[in-house]
């Protein structure tokens, strides 16, 4: 019999083993929300172009009315009501509209 050099080895890998899930948001840190301060310093970062006032707003406003980014871009001026302060709302992805009061600032 002819001695060969190479021999066979057994495989590290399982054959159709699943990959770990991603860990859960909970999991990964301690709130998923931002705070006041927070908003205030991204605000303060998004004026520091040539639409900074807009952007600032918009940083606002989708804080304080839980805008998706496409509800936030959406916005029209016949949706604001000045008269009576308040924001009417269409939201996407099969959401509710709503009306929403707006504050002074």
């Amino acid at each position: 019999m002819v001695e060969r050099h190479l021999k066979l080895v057994a495989s590290r890998t399982v054959n159709r083993t699943i990959r770990p899930r991603r860990a859960a948001n909970k999991d990964q840190r301690t709130r998923e929300y931002l705070t006041e301060g927070e908003v205030k310093r991204l605000m303060d970062a998004a004026k520091g172009n040539r639409s900074g006032h807009r952007d600032g707003t918009m940083v606002l406003i989708a804080y304080r009315h839980g805008l998706r980014a496409s509800e936030l871009t959406d916005l029209r001026w016949d949706q604001v009501d000045f008269r009576t302060a308040r924001l009417r709302v269409r939201r996407i992805k099969q959401g509710t509209p709503s009306t929403h009061p707006l504050q002074g600032d």
